[in-house]
């Protein structure tokens, strides 16, 4: 196992900050949907949230292998799981608009979640540094 620098750790915990605070959001913008809009609404919202969700760990996996390769690889590895990514995301909102019809607002909102979360947190920490 690698050794654990302090920005390493920092890192860790940042991302699970992140993605912990993103199922919160998620899970919360799901029951406001259920409530005030309709279940359509909840399930759109739970899809595009866990499909970034999704996204964002696949991401984050791929770019931790890549580091482990040498440089050469790395690219060509980089490169192919990016355009895998791209499209098993692009299949999937192709299935779920089209061929499911998952509300599309509820979808959006969902999709946005980590979005949310990073614009929230940089402005949190923006505000408590001062800057």
């Amino acid at each position: 196992m690698s050794e654990m620098t302090p920005e390493t750790e920092n890192d860790r915990n940042l991302f699970r900050t992140l993605t912990v605070a993103s199922g919160v959001l998620l899970a919360v913008l799901i029951i406001g949907g259920w409530i005030f809009g309709s279940r359509q609404v909840a399930a759109g919202i739970a899809c595009g949230g866990l499909l970034t969700l999704g996204n964002t760990f696949w991401l984050k996996r791929s770019i931790e292998q890549a580091m482990g390769l040498e440089p050469r690889q790395a690219g060509r590895f980089a490169v192919v799981r990016y355009v895998l990514r791209l499209a098993l995301l692009a299949g999937l909102l192709y299935l779920l608009i089209v061929k499911i019809g998952i509300d599309i607002i509820g979808l959006i909102v969902g999709l946005s979640v980590l979005v949310i979360v990073i614009i929230g947190f940089s402005l949190y920490r923006a505000a408590r540094t001062g800057g």
